[in-house]
């Protein structure tokens, strides 16, 4: 590999893995990083720098045979074999070194005990600390995602969908890829009751891609959201409206004063009484100011 190329593949270099970020996006990163310098395949695959024939041919029995033999194209397929041995051995020092330098201090501790050079044992380390791959794990999050729902009164859909990508991202690093169908299918069931229209739409069209779905779904969320800030307006107004009818005279019917205020009321009380009815004038204006009360009352009240 030329120079230029070394120095196309560090400037693409990942950041140190601290223990805390997400794994996942790191490790892409990472063998991304590792395969621009031709070094992934000594990482994610056992390398086998000794090979069996490379074992045999350092036992004493196995050098007896070469002895004996004494044929050149044994000795040429050895030399070639050692120079193959000896560039896979330097790709994977190459390839421990930047995995040893890609870990925070704290980490290296965790591959200590692994054989100097051998990076293969230091990538397994890694997604044997960090991939936690249990059974109950990965039944549990399969769980949270068949049962997610959208809630339309604590969250936008754009909440709601980085919620699902979370759990289809947390089951990828765990080794379950979820279908793009059976991703459909749960997206489509965690719509609320009043989405089914939509989700009927949506069912029946196979050809439909997961990214159509998602636009489908926000496109009829925003037009909702605004129907519904449309009908809040709207009861608004009626409230506003209602408000405004009980701000009358409840005497003369006036929307200019209330009934403290009526002019009819005063003339009412100040008129002279005929004779022999004085008491039941008294009485009818008793009644009336008690009624008034009652009614003022009512409005201050609400």
């Amino acid at each position: 590999m030329s120079d230029n190329a070394a120095v196309e593949g560090s400037s693409i270099r990942p950041t140190r893995f601290n223990g805390n970020s997400i794994f996942s996006a790191w490790k892409f990163k990472t063998l991304a990083y590792l395969q621009s310098l031709g070094l992934k395949e000594v990482v994610v695959a056992d390398p086998g720098v000794f090979t069996p024939a490379e074992a045999e041919m350092k036992t004493p029995s196995g050098a007896a045979v070469v002895a004996a033999s004494g044929s050149d194209g044994v000795s040429s397929s050895s030399s070639s074999m050692k120079k193959n041995v000896a560039i896979v051995k330097a790709k994977c020092e190459k390839a421990y070194s930047m995995l040893l330098n890609l870990l925070e201090d704290h980490l290296i501790d965790l591959v200590v005990n692994v054989e100097p050079g051998n990076a293969h044992a230091v990538w397994c380390v890694l997604l044997d600390t960090f991939e936690v791959k249990s059974t109950a794990s990965l039944c549990h999050r399969l769980d949270l995602l068949m049962n997610i729902r959208f809630d339309l009164e604590k969250e936008t859909f754009d909440g709601f969908k980085g919620r699902f990508m979370k759990l289809l991202l947390e089951l990828k690093e765990r080794g379950e890829t979820i279908s793009p169908a059976i991703q459909r299918y749960v997206l489509l069931r965690a719509m609320p009751f009043r989405y089914g229209s939509l989700v009927q739409s949506l069912k029946i069209n196979d050809s439909i891609t997961i990214e159509q779905v998602y636009t489908h779904i926000k496109d009829f969320w925003e037009a909702d959201m605004r129907r519904n800030d449309y009908r809040g307006s709207r009861k608004e107004e009626g409230e506003l409206a209602a408000l405004r009818e009980r701000k009358k005279c409840y005497g003369c019917g006036s929307r200019e004063h209330l009934i403290r205020h009526c002019p009819k009321r005063e003339e009412g009380s100040d008129s002279d009484s005929e004779p022999g009815t004085s008491s039941d004038t008294e009485e009818t204006n008793e009644n009336k100011r008690k009624k008034s009360k009652k009614i003022v009352k009512q409005i201050l009240l609400g």
